[in-house]
């Protein structure tokens, strides 16, 4: 997006292949989720100083740029394929075939979902992302993961009425979540609005159950619908593919 401003900016030509729609990851958050930024100058329309603002404010400030600017953005095409011939790329995507004397990759860290690999994942009751906490009520819903995406999850499922929400995380506690959503996930955890699983691992999900094993043995609970945040995988055979080199997950 900002690339791409600043060749709008140089006039130079340019085109923006965005394998999903304006958003990219913050259009897969929740429905009103508090994203924290850091202000930003951007080309063609200056400082941008929202510390703390809502998904939908974000999303309407960057359709306001574009509609500003005249930025161009290609969606729904993603890159399979990029090859150096000569002194100019050939970029491959889902519906154009387009060259280019520069690249510029702008990946981002989300990645492809990570899976569990376990009985059941396949099921249309499995997710790995939630919209919209208030389209589930009076329902038993796991969320499996110990980052923020998963703690806010449980929350947002968590205050809606009559829903029974259990948070399964690996490993004996939480290590790299935000100070306030420690403080909420104890909080509802202490108040019994959300079961926390620490030290436990999913094994299966059935249709109207899922099983554990924990440090005390295995356990079942009666289950819904399985909201999983375990990360995302990065497409590094796609970097490797196109001749990016890495050592330890560090790109080179």
């Amino acid at each position: 997006f900002a690339a791409g401003l600043r060749a709008l900016e140089l006039g130079l030509r340019y085109i923006i292949l965005e394998q999903n729609d304006i958003g990219g990851t913050v259009l897969q958050y929740p429905r009103a989720k508090v994203v924290l930024t850091s202000p930003v100058e951007l080309p063609l329309w200056g400082k941008v100083k929202l510390m703390e603002t809502r998904k939908e404010a974000l999303l309407e400030l960057w359709t306001k740029v574009m509609q500003k600017t005249g930025l161009r953005v290609q969606t729904g095409e993603k890159v399979t394929g990029i090859v150096k011939a000569n002194d100019q790329f050939i970029i491959t995507s889902a519906g154009m075939e387009v060259k280019a004397r520069y690249v510029v990759l702008a990946l981002g860290r989300r990645g492809t979902p990570r899976k569990l690999g376990v009985e059941g994942e396949g099921l249309s009751k499995v997710s790995y992302r939630l919209i919209d906490a208030a389209s589930f009520t009076g329902k038993h819903l796991l969320v499996v993961g110990g980052g923020d995406s998963a703690i806010e999850a449980a929350i947002g499922l968590a205050s809606q009425q009559g829903n029974t929400v259990t948070l399964s995380y690996r490993k004996e506690e939480f290590t790299r979540i935000k100070e306030r959503n420690r403080q909420y996930i104890e909080d509802f955890n202490r108040r019994k609005k959300v079961r926390v699983l620490f030290n436990s691992e999913v094994t299966a999900i059935r249709g109207n159950e899922v099983a554990f094993s924990t440090t005390t043995g295995p356990v079942i609970l009666p289950n819904d619908y399985v909201f999983i945040f375990a990360g995302g995988e990065l497409p590094y055979p796609f970097l490797k593919s196109i001749g990016v080199g890495m050592h330890h997950h560090v790109v080179e």
